[in-house]
């Protein structure tokens, strides 16, 4: 965790009274503050005035109480307000709460300010009248009376000369009331509530709404996810902001029960402030058209499921509204926005694992961390609910008050079986399916989850549920989502409600059910024989199960089968008398260690269009040519005991074709390259495979991967077109000439092939990358090799150049400048001592990246447009950057990572943090607004770079003065973290005492992504401490921005209360737990704005090379660190 101590919940201090009126009662009693008091309650507010004391009460000691409870005060100065002692107590009593951060809002009626002020005219003599009438009066009385009135008088306020009419004044008043009000009781919600990044998106969406049009926003996602209580803040946070307001709730099922005409009736009624009554909302009276029209209204329209029911409330293309109107609907249905022509639409996103913590513990323990003893517990509670409000609220009030054991057993129960009322909300989005959309959708809870999308819609498809548009419809309800790399990805509780309402087709009998994916039951039916025609799709993880014996006939029955899935990758199924049938409805089969030598002789289902046998024991697929019209995927991974390459000729439509390990199959049937769809042809590590050849070739084809197929002599393939081709010969090329079959193409993606002198012969814009790896005999000089290759045609045009595993390249030539077009360059496991000076002549290369290159020991002058500059595990590097001179005349990547580089100079690590400093400044105050990171050994005299240094993992500050930005830094311990995990930080502003609101949170997503293969994980790994420092311009402006804000809103409260902001720094693993790796300290860089702190611009590079102390010395008028 990120913070240690646990924190109480924050409650509103909710007073007795919301607004105190002090007035002279001969004065206005009867007049304007009656009024002021009646529109006060017609607007719900709790008010305050003398007459509410009750006969018999002492009065000053019952006034004083009702003062201190009191939030807001209004002071009505008349002509004779200052004549009455009473009247001059209350106001010094009411200007000592102001002092505690309570409102005055000070009203002028009829009277000059200056005067109440000054103490002259009708308030001089009044004083005067004070001081002769009573000689016993205490002076230090009345002087606390003309400081009270001084106090008050300088506040802000209203003067009725001001107006034409007592109702314009009363009017501005109120307004101003609620503004003021409003943002005291900001987090009095009914519910426990986390302001996260989805509140302030939604925020700076109302902000940006153009006054003269009507805006409608849309708040989109899954059941539960938290809508309408996002809906419920931001319609809290504005609504004062409006002359006409309306929250309506549930109005889907609303309209159902009581009709559309009832819902709208409401809805005018709350906007017009009076009872109204139509007869249908399809006809508006045109006299309550004009009235809304000529107000400013919030309508927040909860829960909406289709958009003929938006226009019915709205009017079509929000006829009815006034200019400046904002109309919130939430929904679970992103087809209703679209639809209803919605502009802004804000999909609501999971809340991150520590919000979710902290909703979790506010339900379960009443405070944001968990009880001792119940930490894990917590986690694993969170875990399950996978970011979703709602479960975290409803399992935090569930385990309320439980013992462990209690704990433990709810959530193996939650495991296994739904929690009821989280069920049923999000049944209501799979309701609203179609027959064929909720097969769609059962089919990806109980088989598809984390597929690939495109395959999945093909084979659904075929299943005959449409699954193009039924995909669609899932994804706008958010039952599901598609990842950046195109798989279907599905939220664990709607995964478990998919997978509940199969189970509820039969209770007790699993075989009567359409879908089956628990192990054990799966196990016991196919074990038993009780297969029937109601299962459809079948995913059995033989892992969690044991040995298991199937007879040939264990799927005889299920005549219905459509998807099939077995994984069973430490052989427990055995097919002692092998199988006899398979359903021909089959449209996908994948059987992991299928173990029988081949198929049954009877498959034949025409309709399959994924056959995957992965590690299988096949020997021959099938025999001569089997009909496969539908098939478009066949994978035969690592089947080692593969003898011959079946014949796919009956598969005209396939389009990958993988057998890459199977290192017993000496040839590639000729039928693959006749196939005219086929895209992706994988033969990694065919160890037997000798030649590869073909007068034709599908001209659909993509990628051919034949990489380390290590006795591969011949490779003569007839390419259609070699556009866009990946092609990769690694570790498979022994021949001292290039393939014919490749001379003199062009415009390939990628080619990967050994570093041989041949590769002269390559044309100009033969690939836009090409990959170069150590020859299999290896007995020639490559770095004359690479000289010469260099400056042949087809590298003189090259955008990517990679380098890889050749441990005798010790040099890479000058020549490289030549590569004008270079725009990428990696070196992996090389042994290179240096790069050549002449790189930084390479004009339009922007990232730079070395690996294991253990005798590297010095990186001269980089290009000045490099962006991405990486160098890791390079345990000899020295020297980095080494011939700079002019900061501002160097490059300054946006990403630069050095990690293990442990023999690193005290001059290059300074050079590196210097120029870190300098980037950020320079962006900062420029309109660059890349976020910009570092990572690099940890070295001495590093703290002299930070202004604020902590090593508590939590830090409460207020911002210094003409603040421009901050730089983040951590200090990360030696150890390892897993390949994927991010680390960062989130800010909370605490606006005053009682509220706490996350502002945002900014994880590095991109630093832990180089990492090394171990046991089951790839790990990232640390060989001492490093430091990490990173630049967020977006973060920074957020928090920048709400800073002010709260400072604009303190002063408009006349509040002197200056808002703190806490940093929580944090590594979090995402789902695998890291190991070792910690935050040893913490803390940031100040950013000061121009006028304040003189530019670093004139410093020169060898300063930064200097020990710290020194700088002291040389360079303080440069550097507004050393000033602090």
């Amino acid at each position: 965790m990120a913070s240690s101590s646990s924190e109480a919940v924050s409650t509103v201090d909710l007073k007795k009274y919301d607004v105190f009126i002090s007035f002279r009662g001969d004065d206005t009693r009867a007049s304007f503050t009656s009024h002021l008091d009646a529109a006060l309650k017609r607007s719900y507010f709790e008010t305050y005035i003398d007459y509410r004391i009750e006969k018999g009460d002492q009065v000053w000691a019952e006034l004083e109480k009702a003062i201190k409870d009191s939030t807001l005060f209004l002071v009505v100065f008349s002509e004779n307000y200052a004549n009455s002692t009473w009247c001059l107590n209350e106001i010094v009593e009411i200007m000592e709460c102001h002092k505690n951060g309570q409102v005055v809002i000070p009203v002028f009626y009829q009277v000059d300010p200056s005067h109440v002020r000054k103490q002259t005219g009708s308030y001089g003599t009044a004083f005067a009248k004070h001081e002769k009438q009573d000689n016993n009066n205490d002076h230090k009385m009345i002087q606390n009376w003309k400081n009270a009135l001084f106090q008050a008088a300088n506040l802000s306020g209203f003067h009725s000369t001001k107006y034409r009419t007592e109702s314009d004044l009363i009017e501005d008043i109120i307004r101003d009331v609620l503004e003021k009000l409003n943002h005291k009781y900001t987090n009095d919600l009914t519910c426990n509530f986390i302001l996260d990044e989805n509140y302030w998106s939604i925020q700076d969406l109302i902000k940006k709404i153009d006054s003269t049009k009507v805006q409608i926003i849309g708040l989109w996602g899954m059941g539960g996810i938290g809508k309408t209580t996002l809906a419920a803040a931001i319609f809290h946070k504005v609504s004062f902001q409006y002359e006409g307001s309306c929250f309506l709730e549930n109005v889907t099922e609303v309209s159902k029960t009581n009709g559309i005409n009832y819902t709208c009736n409401r809805l005018l009624s709350k906007l017009l402030r009076e009872n109204v009554d139509i007869d249908t909302s399809k006809v508006i009276p045109s006299i309550i058209i004009r009235r809304l029209k000529r107000i400013k209204s919030l309508i927040v329209l909860d829960n909406v499921h289709n958009s003929e029911l938006l226009q019915n409330l709205i009017g079509v293309g929000c006829g009815w509204l006034g200019a400046g109107s904002t109309v919130i609907v939430t929904t679970r249905d992103k087809q209703v926005l679209l639809s209803g022509e919605v502009e802004e639409i804000h999909q609501v996103s999971k809340m991150n694992s520590r919000n979710s913590l902290q909703l979790f513990c506010l339900n379960a323990f009443d405070k944001y961390l968990p009880k001792e003893g119940y930490v894990e517990l917590a986690e694993r509670a969170v875990d399950h609910a996978q970011g979703n409000p709602l479960a975290l609220k409803v399992f935090g009030s569930f385990l309320r008050g439980k013992s462990e054991i209690e704990w433990n057993c709810a959530l193996a129960k939650l495991k296994e079986i739904p929690n009821g009322k989280i069920d049923r909300i999000l049944r209501w989005s799979y309701d609203e399916l179609d027959d064929q959309e909720k097969n769609t959708f059962l089919d990806i809870a109980c088989f598809f989850n984390g597929h690939e999308q495109d395959m999945v819609i093909k084979i659904l498809n075929e299943c005959g549920f449409f699954a193009n548009i039924g995909i669609r419809t899932l994804l706008d309800k958010a039952l599901i989502r598609v990842d950046f790399e195109n798989y279907i990805q599905m939220h664990d509780l709607i995964q478990e409600m998919g997978k509940q309402i199969v189970r509820e087709e039969s209770l007790k009998n699993p075989e009567q059910r359409s879908r089956l994916c628990d192990p054990k039951e799966v196990g016991d039916m196919l074990k038993n024989n009780r297969g029937t025609k109601i299962v459809e799709a079948i995913f059995f993880n033989v892992d969690e199960h044991t040995n298991i014996n199937l007879s040939p006939k264990a799927f005889k029955k299920m005549v219905n089968l459509r998807l099939l899935a077995i994984q069973d990758q430490k052989g427990y199924v055995s097919l002692p008398c092998g199988l006899d049938l398979l359903s021909t409805n089959l449209r996908y089969f994948s059987w992991h260690g299928y173990p029988l030598k081949a198929l049954p002789p009877a498959f034949c289902p025409e309709m399959l269009v994924e056959l995957c046998l992965i590690e299988s024991h096949v020997q021959k697929l099938w025999n001569g040519v089997l009909h496969l019209p539908n098939l478009e995927r066949l994978d035969l991974t690592r089947s080692k005991k593969l003898i011959e390459c079946p014949n796919v000729s009956g598969c005209p439509n396939l389009k990958v074709l993988n057998v890459s390990g199977c290192d017993s199959m000496a040839e590639v049937d000729s039928s693959i390259f006749l196939l005219q769809k086929l895209e992706i042809l994988l033969m990694f590590a065919c160890t037997s495979l000798k030649s590869l050849s073909s007068n034709t070739c599908s001209p659909a084809l993509k990628e051919l991967y034949a990489t380390k197929c290590i006795n591969l002599q011949e490779f003569s393939v007839t390419f259609a077109s070699t556009d866009g081709l990946v092609l990769s010969l690694f570790d498979s090329w022994n021949g001292n000439e290039l393939p014919s079959s490749i001379l003199n193409k062009t415009n390939l993606a990628t080619f990967q092939f050994p570093l041989i002198e041949c590769l002269v012969d390559l044309p100009e814009n033969f690939a836009d990358c090409i990959s170069l790896e150590s020859t299999l005999n290896g007995d020639h000089d490559h770095s004359i090799t690479l000289h010469k290759v260099l400056s042949s045609p087809a590298f003189i045009t090259l955008k990517h150049l990679i380098i890889y595993g050749i441990p005798m390249l010790s040099e890479i030539s000058d020549n490289i400048s030549l590569l004008s077009s270079l725009e990428d360059l990696e070196l992996h496991d090389i042994g290179i001592r240096s790069l050549p000076e002449t790189i930084k002549y390479l004009p339009r290369l922007y990232r730079l990246y070395v690996d294991g290159c253990g005798m590297l020991q010095s990186i001269p002058m980089l290009p000045l447009n490099l962006v991405d500059f990486t160098v890791l595990e390079c345990e000899s590097l020295e020297t980095v950057l080494s011939s700079m001179d002019d900061p501002y005349d160097k490059p300054n990547p946006s990403t630069v990572i050095l990690l293990n580089c442990n023999k690193l100079d005290p001059n290059s690590c300074h050079t590196v943090l210097n120029n870190a400093i300098a980037a950020i400044e320079l962006g900062a105050t420029g309109e660059d607004n890349n976020t910009i990171q570092y990572l690099l050994p940890d070295i001495s005299g590093r703290e002299n770079w930070f202004h604020y240094r902590s090593t508590q993992l939590s830090i409460t500050l207020e911002l210094p003065p003409n603040l421009l930005g901050f730089v983040y830094y951590l200090v990360l311990s030696q150890g390892w973290v897993v390949e994927g995990a991010r680390f960062g930080c989130e800010c909370y502003l605490d606006s005053s005492s009682v509220e706490r609101i996350c502002i945002t949170r900014f994880p590095r997503l991109d630093m832990f992504r180089y990492g090394m293969p171990y046991g089951n994980e790839t790990i990232f790994d640390f060989a001492s401490d490093h430091v990490v420092l990173w630049y967020d311009p977006v973060s920074c402006n957020q928090i920048m921005k709400a800073v002010e804000e709260i400072k604009a809103i303190n002063d408009v409260n006349r509040t002197s209360y200056n808002p703190k902001l806490t940093f929580r720094f944090f590594i979090d693993e995402n789902e695998s737990p890291y190991h070792e790796v910690a935050i040893k300290e913490c803390g940031f860089h100040w950013i000061y704005k121009k006028e304040t702190v003189p530019p670093t611009r004139k410093l020169k590079q060898h300063v930064f090379g200097t020990p710290m102390l020194s700088l002291e010395l040389d360079v303080t008028k440069g550097l507004r660190y050393l000033l602090e």
